[in-house]
């Protein structure tokens, strides 16, 4: 395995953090210092990083519900809270797969391997999240028809796979969207597009994983598809 997939792999760090450990020279092997993104990690071979000596544990995907109000970053300049200041010491280790704003809650996929959060973040992978969305404002059924076809704000072009009404009160509505390209505060931008004040964003799903009866700040160990361990089997050849 390239010494790159190795690191993040181990759950140490995300591919492109690998990377720029490498090249700044905080990578040993076996006793030298090694800036070759390509070299090839043998049985035996002794690798450290940042002081740290790491080896590939057993893949592992959790389901984590993060709360409102926490970052999704390892630490934070202004010191909000972040997901890691909630986890239990045992899993301050994990990575984040994709993220969640600020002030949204809900499933929020961790592992310890980096392959596995490269195999969800791919594009090519066209892989799903849902979410329930509260919102105050003026709501049209022509709306999510136009959500569906793809709306342009600010110069960029958002595309919903899907948008379900699934509650209406006076100005207040609950929608249920379905991503798949997970721009940066996709459905917030769109909200915006219409007028619309979010009230609540939380995310209920992610692939083939589902919030369930999580409850908030809980975390849930869950069994990795087959599809994710062909992947990591066939990058590691």
């Amino acid at each position: 395995m390239r010494l790159s997939k190795f690191i993040a792999s181990s759950g140490y760090a995300s591919r492109r953090k690998s990377d720029t450990l490498i090249e700044n020279g905080f990578v040993i092997v076996n006793n030298e210092v090694c800036r070759d993104f390509s070299r090839k990690i043998m049985q035996g071979d002794e690798v450290i990083v940042e002081n740290t000596k790491i080896s590939l544990p057993s893949p592992k995907i959790f389901s984590f519900y993060k709360p409102k109000n926490c970052l999704c970053t390892s630490r934070d300049p202004e010191g909000r809270k972040t997901i890691y200041d909630v986890l239990d010491q045992d899993y301050k280790n994990l990575i984040t797969i994709g993220r969640l704003d600020y002030k949204s809650e809900g499933l929020l996929l961790l592992t310890n391997n980096g392959e596995i959060a490269r195999y969800y973040e791919l594009p090519k992978n066209n892989i799903k999240r849902t979410y329930l969305v509260d919102l105050s404002g003026n709501y049209k059924n022509s709306y999510s028809h136009e959500m569906v076809s793809g709306i342009k704000f600010r110069g960029i072009k958002y595309r919903v796979l899907k948008s379900k009404l699934i509650k209406i009160k006076s100005q207040r509505f609950t929608l249920e969207i379905t991503l798949s390209e997970g721009k940066n505060r996709e459905i917030r931008n769109i909200s915006k597009y219409f007028n619309w004040n979010v009230l609540k964003l939380k995310r209920v799903s992610h692939g083939e994983y589902n919030l369930l009866s999580l409850k908030n700040s809980q975390l849930r160990e869950e069994k990795i598809s087959k599809n994710i361990l062909k992947y990591i089997l066939s990058i590691n050849e």
